[in-house]
């Protein structure tokens, strides 16, 4: 796991320990030779040369005492990697694993390596570890207890301690089941309560902490001094369509092919190695050799890939050492213990928030190789670029752990004497046991006497115990509610036999056949009735209205609007630059030691597959088209874009592109103008709808309104029903005035009479209301002499006037129908007015009107008055009741040519 620490080189074949690694070894012995024993932990960060201390250590504690040790690390890679370490610079040990060593006679200074989760069985707890032998395999028990026979102490290692160790894990039962006479722990974090935890259930009451900083490593040269995290923030037009992992991919590589050039021009003979992490999967980590071939144009013979989901410690060091490698490609398992001390970048394409998995990502780039160190010897300092580690992380969210990994590791304080924590109990407010680790100056006679006993954690502060076997139970608690007031009843209302009571059948009220009957029923249901006025000028029993053509073939028309579609020279750009994967968004550094941090613009790379489903997604929403009006569309636009792309890679000779390159550029162009001009082309769909438009009779006009006889609505002279429709308060208070049997006759319905008419009934409910403005509007139409009638055209009613709209696909229902005479002598014409708090939705609305009606008029609030809304949505003059003859001049100059003749 050190190499790359332990390539601290100074004459071929020889070792030259840093000043604090030999201070460490003496100290750390030391301590563990005193009496008692403590547990020791080593705080140092990654590639701080933490395995290489621990093996002088043992090595020295070894050539004192007889002890067999048992070394444990998390990862399986670790296990090659620690017994390598051992043998080459540790000649007083005798390393070897655990499967094998189990079988041999041992003696003083060997050392067992093995994983953590390789003894992490609940199994062989339960039988003591004496559970697995055969006529060839030794048990844990058997061969712990040859030891002790043989006189020799029990020494356990467990490095990366904050990964391995936790009293909640077998291995953590395992280490207590142990009992090891001497615990040697290595951690790249600072305090960790899991660490606090596991020494309680090991049995340990303290230890002694020994710590290096990260300043003190990189003064040493084991550590890059920078570390940089890149995250990218992709405007939200570019969210759905940014391929995030080529990006990362690209800009990775083209971040260590940079550092490539810098280590020639330095002089440096070290060829740097991108590491890639990919998420878990079949196939990711060849998908990524592809990308990096075909778009960073990385030879295939340059990539090292390891995609088995159980690491090859083997294969990882070949890849990693092998200069002819310009890339390793690996998965998140196998993210962790091999040495790449060349690696100084990382690409990361899944997230990683846990803080000790990114410390372990981290470590593979910060070390720092042999060449740079004989290239930049002391005090020559080390150039910034090429003393930098660079994590390019393919989600924003993963810098938090990878941050947070960078701060632990900077929160070590160096500590090469040793410090003695103690653990010390405590209570939390809910009564759990809490343990906790504090510095003290006084030595414990021993580190085995004082903890809590698990009876003791288990049972709250303070709680009485429940006597056993007592028979005791708390009282059931009596809701007052469920107790009879009568005292105990025998009886309950779902017991009652009920069959023997007479049933009441309610009657069917006979609905009324005539017109008078409709009238009374009304009357006496507390509702008023306001006839229709007949024999008014140009008002016939329905109103005109539109409606939509019922079936819409875009087949003949989709060509035109594409081809119509306004796509200015920008947009045209922007849409082949896309489809180059070179729009530009941002990039953002942020060196994790220091905080720093800065932007740049970097072009990204296009998800060409999110890109044409957003484009399909655009298509879909269009109304009544499809498949093929899809295609003539798509077809249409690449036409018109392909000499933007064609001009676009003249410019640019080195990304040369063939026919069938260009067709695909054109289309991929024609996505991106799809998905950024869908509300024009469903504008140019429902334009082409709305020409199509028929002139139809709505339903009739209701024979009467009806209101509650208890609200009264003011009298209007000129109103077809002879009243101002109510007010918002007065709809309001509809409910509150009818009884619940009442109900049943506020409602629109139909009544079949007895001499084969149907008289209709509407009511004046929410969607006829008038509000303060559109009320005073109402009153000037009663008395304006150009007004022959007027008519309050309510939404959504099938006998109200609609207007099919130029650019949604709802229907538009104006506020008021009237009925003018615009020149003397002229034949009264029905006309449209609507009244509209917004004025861009008037300017929208604006866009059709019905040849029958005319253009129609807007009128909009402004502060306490009316004023008309021009044709571009700008407010025009002031509408005053006083000079009420503009409206008909406004309606004069906007009537319709003629009637159409089918609207006689």
């Amino acid at each position: 796991m050190l190499q790359g620490a332990l390539d601290l080189a100074v004459t071929a074949g020889s070792l030259q320990p840093e000043k604090f690694q030999e201070e460490l070894e003496k100290n750390i012995s030391a301590k563990l030779l005193r009496s008692p024993s403590p547990p020791c932990l080593l705080r140092a960060p990654t590639g701080s040369g933490k395995t290489f201390v621990m093996t002088k250590v043992l090595e020295r504690v070894s050539s004192e005492r007889s002890v067999l040790w048992f070394w444990f690390v998390p990862f399986v890679t670790l296990v090659s990697q620690t017994l390598d370490s051992l043998l080459q610079h540790a000649q007083g040990l005798a390393p070897t694993t655990l499967a094998q060593g189990r079988n041999q006679d041992l003696g003083s200074g060997a050392v067992l390596i093995s994983t953590a989760q390789a003894v992490a069985r609940a199994q062989w707890r339960n039988q003591g570890y004496d559970a697995d032998a055969d006529d060839d395999v030794r048990t844990l028990a058997a061969l712990v207890a040859r030891a002790r026979a043989k006189e020799l102490q029990i020494g356990l290692v467990v490095d990366e301690a904050h990964i391995g160790l936790d009293h909640s894990t077998e291995f953590g039962k395992f280490a207590r089941w142990l009992n090891p006479d001497y615990m040697l722990m290595a951690t790249a974090t600072p305090k960790d309560q899991r660490l606090t935890d596991f020494l309680a259930s090991a049995g340990r009451i303290g230890q002694e902490h020994f710590s290096v900083s990260r300043d003190d490593v990189v003064k040493a040269r084991l550590n890059k001094q920078y570390i940089e995290a890149v995250i990218y923030s992709i405007g939200e037009n570019m969210q759905q369509v940014t391929d995030l992992r080529r990006t990362v991919l690209r800009q990775a590589w083209m971040r260590n092919a940079l550092i490539g050039h810098r280590l020639r021009d330095a002089g440096v003979p070290c060829v740097p190695l991108l590491l890639v992490q990919v998420a878990n999967g079949a196939n990711s980590v060849d998908e990524a050799a592809q990308e990096l071939t075909r778009l960073c144009k990385v030879p295939p013979e340059a990539i090292g890939t390891h995609t088995a989901d159980k690491p090859d410690p083997v294969l990882m060091a070949q890849i990693a050492n092998d200069p002819t490698k310009h890339v390793l490609v690996f998965k998140q398992s196998a993210g962790t213990g091999f040495d790449a001390p060349r690696a100084f970048v990382l690409a990361s394409l899944k997230p990683v928030n846990d803080e000790d998995f990114a410390m372990q990502f981290i470590g593979r780039v910060m070390r720092v190789s042999r060449q740079i160190r004989e290239r930049f010897p002391k005090p020559t300092p080390i150039p910034e670029e090429l003393d930098t580690a660079y994590v390019y992380l393919g989600n924003a969210q993963a810098q938090a752990g990878f941050e947070a990994a960078v701060q632990a590791t900077s929160a070590v304080r160096t500590q090469l004497e040793g410090q003695s924590e103690k653990l010390v109990t405590a209570r939390t407010m809910n009564g759990a046991v809490k343990l906790t680790n504090r510095p003290t100056p006084e030595l414990p006679l021993s580190y085995t006497m004082g903890l809590p006993s698990r009876e003791e954690e288990a049972s709250p502060a303070g709680a009485a115990p429940t006597p056993a076997g007592s028979g005791w139970h708390p009282p059931t608690p009596t809701d007052p509610l469920q107790q009879d007031l009568l005292g105990e009843a025998g009886w309950t209302l779902d017991t009652v036999d009920t069959s023997s009571l007479p049933k009441a059948t309610p009657a069917t009220p006979q609905r009324p056949r005539t017109r008078e009957q409709v009238l009374q029923t009304l009357a006496d249901n507390g509702l008023r009735a306001f006839p229709l006025r007949r024999g008014l000028p140009a008002l016939k029993g329905a109103l005109k209205s539109e409606e939509k053509p019922s079936i819409v073939s875009l087949s003949g028309i989709s060509q035109q609007i594409a081809q119509a579609l306004p796509i200015s020279a920008t947009q045209a750009q922007a849409a082949v630059d896309a489809a180059l994967n070179r729009t530009r968004q941002k990039e953002k550094h942020k060196e994790l030691t220091q905080g720093k941090s800065y932007t740049q613009n970097i072009h990204v790379v296009t998800d060409r597959a999110a890109l044409a489903r957003e484009a399909q997604t655009a298509l879909q929403s269009l109304p009544h088209a499809e498949e093929e009006d899809y295609r003539i569309i798509v077809n249409t636009l690449s036409e018109r874009l392909r000499a933007t792309v064609d001009v676009t890679l003249a410019e640019s000779p080195d990304e040369a592109a063939s026919p069938s390159m260009r067709v695909r550029l054109a289309r991929d162009a024609a996505h991106w103008v799809i998905r950024q001009s869908a509300s024009e082309l469903k504008e140019a769909i429902f334009k082409a709808i709305v020409d199509q438009a028929k002139l139809v009779d709505a339903q009739p006009l209701p024979d009467v309104m009806i209101f509650p006889t208890d609200l009264a609505l003011i009298g209007s002279s000129k109103n077809i029903y002879g009243v101002l429709p109510p007010s918002k308060d007065g709809t309001a208070d509809v409910e509150s005035v009818l009884f619940m049997d009442q109900r049943r006759w506020w409602e629109e319905q139909r009544f079949e009479l007895n001499d084969g008419r149907v008289m209709n009934i509407g009511r004046y409910d929410g969607a006829t209301r008038l509000n303060t403005l559109e009320q005073t509007f109402a009153s000037c139409l009663d008395e304006a002499e150009f007004v022959h009638w007027w008519h309050r055209n309510p939404d959504k009613k099938p006998y109200s006037v609609r207007v099919v709209r130029a650019e949604h696909e709802h229907y538009f229902y104006p506020d008021f129908v009237v009925c003018v005479t615009h020149e003397s002598g002229e034949p009264p014409m029905q006309r449209l007015i609507e009244t509209k708090q917004d004025t861009k939705d008037a300017f929208n609305k604006a866009q059709h009107y019905p040849p029958f009606y005319g253009k129609v008029l807007f009128l909009t609030p402004d502060k306490e008055r009316l004023r008309w809304v021009k044709d571009d949505g700008t407010l025009g003059d002031v509408v005053k009741p006083s000079e009420f003859q503009v409206v008909n001049d406004m309606l004069r100059r906007t009537k319709p040519a003629s009637v159409p003749l089918d609207a006689e």
